[in-house]
């Protein structure tokens, strides 16, 4: 039987020049995977405002608070994206860690690894920058992400609200603990 070989990413850190493509990404993967939960008003709304190009600008510009970074395939791609908050307080009272606030690849290359790679090189830099967890907040109902996440260190601490246009959904928090 022979091994299944997994597809390697290259990974940099964005840049004010990538704005339009993390935009076109962003927006892209979001409609990909958030489609359902939204109206077409409320999501392009969402949209507009999540990845406007000021706030965006704004976040690139300060990498003591925010890393964003891109995921390019063997054939130069951009296939997916992250963006990560440093030492933000959690929403439970006295905890503050590394918040990975998006983690989006498009639907097409899920399944190859990607996602597992991105977050290697974000514990690594969280690691480096001496934050003692990462942490994130998932859909309730994305249960396959959940499992990703604990897969890899993660683990749910409990449920926090969430709402779109459409409907009231939740979130789960989760936490990788970085101090082991």
């Amino acid at each position: 039987m022979q091994a299944r070989s997994r597809a390697v990413i290259s990974i940099r850190e964005a840049t004010i020049e990538d704005i339009p493509l993390l935009q076109e990404l962003g927006m892209k993967t979001y409609r990909e995977h958030f489609s359902e939960i939204w109206t077409a008003a409320g999501m392009q709304n969402f949209l507009n405002e999540d990845f406007s190009t000021r706030e965006m600008q704004k976040s690139i510009e300060s990498p003591a608070h925010h890393c964003w970074l891109i995921a390019f395939d063997e054939t130069n791609h951009a296939v997916g994206f992250s963006k990560v908050n440093w030492s933000k307080p959690m929403p439970l009272p006295g905890q503050v860690g590394s918040e990975l606030q998006k983690i989006y690849f498009l639907k097409s290359q899920a399944g190859k690894g990607y996602g597992k790679q991105l977050l290697q090189l974000i514990h690594q830099y969280a690691k480096t920058r001496k934050e003692g967890a990462i942490w994130l907040d998932v859909l309730k109902s994305n249960t396959s992400a959940q499992r990703f996440y604990e897969n890899c260190g993660f683990e749910a601490l409990g449920e926090i609200p969430f709402s779109t246009d459409k409907a009231d959904i939740g979130m789960v928090l989760m936490r990788c603990d970085l101090s082991r």
